[in-house]
């Protein structure tokens, strides 16, 4: 019995491992064919496909330039010395001459009548010549002249200065103060071009009892002077000068500058 028992669970025992097989002989043969199947495909994508990622890129040929089209150069056919015509003679053109007008003769010297400080003793003076019928004219300029200067005192005591401006005034003599320097005054009674003048008036205060005295200045100021003509040579001047001398009028001749 127990033999039995042992033969029927191996019996049963094989059944089961065969059933086993039997049911795993489809998995396997699916699994076998999906490995087939994978394998056929990689191969198939292998033979397709890995040939031409080895091969290089196609080249693209690259057209050669086309060549320029050549102009053939014109030729420039000089003409035979035949047909040269022969160069015209010259023709000496004869030089301009332009006439030049003559310069006008330079005025050099001139008549003056004299030169005058103030306006008003050369207005005098034009009046008279005008009525002897001469054309006088005016030249304003500066020139050195000399003048003299009639001065009173010099004091340090400003009542004192005060006490002589009111006798001075009151003898019809203007006067000007003027400050010498510092603590030292003095009075201008008068300023004259003529020397002798200079002197009358100075004598005139020291008569009436005033420290007067007269001093020389130099400088330049406006002056006014009177001229007649312009004369390109000194004949001609020499003898307007003549002619204003036996009318009275004294007269020098000056040389005039070239400006």
């Amino acid at each position: 019995m127990e033999r039995e028992k042992r033969d029927d669970l191996e019996k049963i025992e094989d059944d089961l491992n065969s059933e086993e097989e039997d049911s795993n002989k489809p998995k396997r043969l699916g699994i076998m064919l999906l490995i087939l199947i994978i394998i056929g495909g990689a191969a198939y994508i292998g033979i397709e496909y890995l040939p031409s990622l080895k091969e290089p890129p196609e080249e693209v040929a690259t057209p050669p330039p086309q060549p320029q089209p050549v102009v053939p150069e014109k030729k420039v056919e000089l003409p035979s010395s035949e047909t040269v015509p022969p160069p015209s003679p010259e023709v000496k053109k004869s030089p301009v001459v332009v006439e030049e007008t003559p310069p006008l003769p330079e005025k050099k010297y001139a008549v003056q009548i004299g030169t005058y400080v103030f306006k008003h003793n050369m207005d005098m003076v034009l009046k008279e010549l005008k009525e002897k019928g001469f054309k006088p004219y005016e030249n304003p300029g500066i020139s050195e002249i000399k003048s003299y200067r009639v001065e009173v005192g010099e004091f340090q005591d400003a009542q004192e200065v005060r006490n002589i401006v009111k006798k001075l005034i009151g003898n019809d003599i203007e006067v000007k103060f003027k400050v010498v320097s510092k603590g030292l005054y003095t009075l201008s009674a008068g300023e004259f071009f003529s020397r002798p003048h200079a002197e009358e008036f100075k004598n005139k205060l020291i008569e009436k009892g005033y420290p007067a005295r007269s001093s020389e200045i130099k400088g330049k100021k406006k002056v006014y002077i009177l001229r007649i003509g312009n004369f390109k040579n000194y004949k001609e001047a020499k003898e307007m000068l003549t002619n204003l001398s036996d009318k009275g009028i004294n007269s020098i001749i000056v040389k005039l500058s070239k400006t």
